[in-house]
């Protein structure tokens, strides 16, 4: 195959994707002084697969809080027959338009150089390792060179999981697959966040309806083999919802992301893969933010000094695997475990949670948090205390789920 030219210059490390985790690793593998390029598909950075995104309030530092929206401090959860009000201190709901954006901005100080409309289609392979990228928009081609490569492109589409698809030479399992759609809707009144769990729209997924400042909000839909969004126009057209009564869409998103489990390794040789490419993420809430930026700053500092020590190699890269693993991988377990829990009866079983939660507010945040990965040892422990919730997780998915929490 023809790969185009030779770029005349030569990269350290090449990071492919400019969503959180692709930002994070270029921010922090240039502080540490190495040369970095960035490439993005799209033509801007920011809001490329989701308008919004409801975080923790410790994603957000200072330098990020002119993306914050809303502070949430009021769920409204429904199943198919109950409803529930739950109040707290439940984060932060974030533009992810200028979240990114200011990730971007951070990176480029930090030194990154950053390629827009620049869709990575092959990873360059010498001698078993990966050792640059081909990139090619239209009559546009280009063969960049560098000396490792970071893979945060993502779990959308063709173009992305380039360390799953070209390195690994397989594909993500549909059957592990949630799908997603969301609008951006005008003339709503949403306050906070609802969420609504049920098998008829959502199969092992939820609807959500965020605040997103005066007159908009976002409506979103997530599960398992659905047209998202034949899904997500159906809720709207059929559930009574008040906020959204008089709202009309005025864009829409896609995505899918992997909540089978990360991939294993995360790394080969000459390439690392963070985010949604290495399947971080939360199964039961869908949340990857948080995870996305610390596996990406993770991603950067050790690609840099793998190359600065002239060893790319999966071996010397595996201390990213360690290194992620020990913090992430138990509440990664943990989300898989209770929404495995889910599989078989999923409206009877939301009917028969949310039955057990009414009239217990230490459970019922509890459970916010279980759902969100936050103090999870916590959380479970107070489900061991109940047996109506036991009933429906079963004594040895909590205590699954209790000793994945002190991987």
């Amino acid at each position: 195959m023809d790969w185009g030219p030779n770029l005349t210059e030569r990269y350290d490390i090449i990071v492919i994707g400019g969503g959180p985790a692709g930002l994070s690793a270029a921010k922090a593998a240039a502080a540490e002084g190495g040369k970095v390029l960035l490439l993005e598909m799209q033509s801007q950075i920011g809001g490329q697969t989701r308008s919004a995104t409801w975080a923790r309030a410790n994603t957000v530092d200072q330098a990020l809080e002119e993306a914050v929206v809303n502070e949430v401090h009021a769920l409204k959860l429904h199943s198919p027959h109950q409803q529930l009000a739950i109040s707290g201190d439940f984060g932060v709901i974030l533009d992810r338009r200028i979240f990114d954006k200011l990730l971007a901005a951070e990176a480029a100080a930090s030194g990154a150089e950053i390629w827009l409309s620049c869709p990575v289609k092959e990873l360059l392979v010498s001698n078993g390792a990966v050792r640059g990228v081909y990139a090619e928009a239209g009559a546009w081609a280009e063969r960049v060179e560098c000396g490792m490569v970071i893979d945060a492109s993502g779990a959308q589409g063709q173009w992305s999981s380039l360390l799953l698809r070209k390195v690994f030479k397989r594909d993500w399992d549909r059957e592990q697959l949630a799908l997603s759609s969301e609008y951006l809707m005008t003339n709503a009144s949403a306050r906070d966040v609802e969420l609504f769990f049920t098998s008829y729209f959502a199969p092992l997924g939820h609807v959500w309806i965020y605040s997103f400042g005066r007159r908009f909000a976002i409506a979103g839909i997530r599960g398992i083999r659905i047209q998202s969004d034949a899904a997500l126009d159906e809720f709207i057209g059929r559930r009574v919802t008040p906020s959204l009564e008089q709202a009309v869409p005025v864009a829409a998103f896609r995505g899918q992301q992997p909540i089978g489990g990360a991939l294993i390794p995360t790394c080969a040789n000459g390439i690392l893969a963070a985010g949604g490419a290495a399947g971080q993420v939360y199964a039961l809430s869908g949340e990857g933010l948080q995870y996305a930026l610390a596996c990406g700053e993770l991603a950067g500092k050790i690609a840099v000094e793998a190359v600065v020590e002239g060893d790319t190699s999966g071996q010397a890269l595996s201390g990213y695997d360690r290194a992620w693993r020990g913090k992430f991988e138990g509440e990664l377990k943990v989300g898989q475990l209770l929404h495995a829990a889910f599989r078989t009866s999923f409206d009877q079983k939301m009917d028969r949670l949310f039955n057990a939660l009414a009239g217990d507010v230490e459970l019922q945040q509890a459970f916010a948090n279980a759902f969100r990965g936050i103090d999870l040892t916590r959380a479970l422990k107070l489900f061991l205390t109940s047996d109506e919730i036991l009933g429906i997780f079963g004594r040895e998915t909590i205590e699954k789920a209790i000793a994945a929490c002190r991987l």
